[in-house]
């Protein structure tokens, strides 16, 4: 998983989660595999908070079959909740 807050210039959440998808992307074809995205969130800027996202994802070795297999999302095993 990889989470982040956006600047104080980002007042979209969409524009955080797609650099967090890039991010994804680059670490797993960094280790010579496929990223799987499992599941995003993300929350726009307001009043006393900046925009932010999360994005939960799998690297997976080229050719797998749950790259492409809806079936392979699963829910976490720890999740954690700050506030």
């Amino acid at each position: 998983m990889i989470a982040k807050d956006g600047s104080f210039t980002t007042f979209g959440g969409a524009a955080v989660k797609g650099e967090l998808y890039q991010q994804a992307y680059s670490f797993c074809q960094s280790k010579g595999k496929d990223m799987r995205a499992l599941k995003d969130a993300s929350r726009d800027s307001g009043y006393g908070r900046y925009a932010n996202a999360e994005v939960q994802f799998k690297c997976l070795s080229p050719g797998d079959p749950a790259l492409d297999n809806e079936s392979s999302l699963s829910e976490p095993s720890i999740k954690i909740r700050t506030e």
